[in-house]
């Protein structure tokens, strides 16, 4: 079927939706906007994310990020670590703190919240286990019956009543999760011991069940269309651990999740901070659909390496020179859209330049007919 061509009013809102992530921003400075506009579209963004990840030409190109973007973030205060982390994305009234500092029964571990930072560490110094050959014995598996799954979806219906991608935010994916519990030093010796290693494996196998089972009770509850899980593997200057660690021990749990998403119809997205240009490979081996790299990563040259993989790249940070104008904006929308149509990358640009973000959608609209 022809597509219609691009047409003015599909620049007008049509409505207002609440932002899920303004009460995190405004800790973090950012005069962030209470509601976000939906616009009105020849097809939804859930339809057009479709089209991206099943490797057809999508209709404009998407765009990813915590707010004003094509993406709906969820991240329900029935889970327990959204709540001690400050990081509650849902439908409900805002949360109101007593404290930077709270613990979540989720392996019982505290959590200090950084305002600036918009996040939370666990507290260093007295690891809850100190050897994975032997975990069972200090922790234990969460019980997902704890958690108030009859309320979650009426409380949630208005806000996943949206034609963006709802997409289900968990925090703590394997990696993270073994440093909450061992420090970061501790995780990093685990991943490489062979004496523990085999624990390490233990563990994340049980973890993936459980990461498995919280997904499918909230698919069947709640108009789901992508999951997010956290897991920074990377700092500043490389990965935490290399490739072949990577492929062994974090890559086949992983990969479990993502299938399960992947099974229920959904789309998975790793947000994975750090200089990880060298473990690409097991994003792509562990199932993953879309990464958006730091800017610290050269995404030029990902798009390019990996042109024919089955990933996706969401490009961070602004690239708006400060007192730009109008027509230069424009002009600059128009040779990203040139640049990038046929690569894997879509904008991830949170709080992006309205002007080029118009700009890019009519470009694109046009560009892609």
């Amino acid at each position: 079927m022809a597509r219609e061509k691009f047409q003015e009013k599909e620049l007008e809102v049509v409505k207002m939706h609440r932002a899920g992530a303004s009460e995190m921003f405004k800790d973090m400075g950012y005069p962030f906007p209470s509601e976000e506009p939906i616009f009105d579209r020849p097809i939804t963004e859930k339809e057009n994310f479709r089209l991206l990840f099943s490797g057809e030409k999508p209709y404009w190109v998407p765009s990813g990020g915590w707010a004003f973007c094509d993406i709906n973030v969820f991240r329900p205060r029935i889970h327990p670590d959204n709540v001690a982390t400050h990081i509650i994305c849902d439908g409900e009234a805002p949360y109101h703190y007593d404290s930077m500092t709270m613990k979540s029964s989720w392996f019982d571990l505290e959590w200090v919240y950084v305002p600036v930072a918009g996040g939370a560490t666990v507290k260093p110094g007295s690891p809850k286990v100190e050897d994975m050959d032997v975990w069972e014995k200090s922790i234990t598996m969460p019980d997902l019956d704890d958690l108030d799954w009859d309320s979650v979806a009426e409380k949630n219906r208005e806000y996943l009543d949206t034609p963006q991608l709802n997409q289900l935010g968990i925090l703590s994916g394997f990696w993270e999760r073994l440093m909450s519990l061992m420090d970061v030093e501790g995780a990093a010796i685990a991943l490489i011991d062979e004496d523990q290693k085999e624990g390490v494996k233990r563990f994340f196998d049980q973890y993936a069940d459980l990461l498995i089972e919280y997904i499918d009770r909230m698919k069947k509850r709640c108009a789901i269309d992508c999951v997010l899980i956290h897991d920074d593997w990377g700092h500043q200057n490389s990965a935490f651990f290399s490739l072949d660690t990577a492929m062994e021990m974090l890559v086949p749990y992983l990969r479990r999740v993502t299938d399960a998403v992947h099974e229920r119809g959904m789309y998975f997205e790793l947000h994975s901070c750090g200089k990880n240009e060298a473990l690409v490979p097991a994003y792509i081996a562990a199932g993953v659909d879309l990464w958006c790299p730091q800017p610290i990563n050269d995404i030029d040259m990902l798009a390019d390496k990996y042109i024919d993989q089955p990933i996706f790249f969401g490009q961070q940070g602004s690239i708006i020179p400060e007192g730009a104008s109008e027509e230069q904006i424009c002009q600059m929308a128009g040779e990203w859209f040139e640049k990038n149509k046929d690569r894997h990358v879509i904008t991830a640009f949170t709080g992006a330049d309205p002007v080029f973000m118009q700009a890019l959608y009519k470009i694109s609209r046009n560009g892609y007919m």
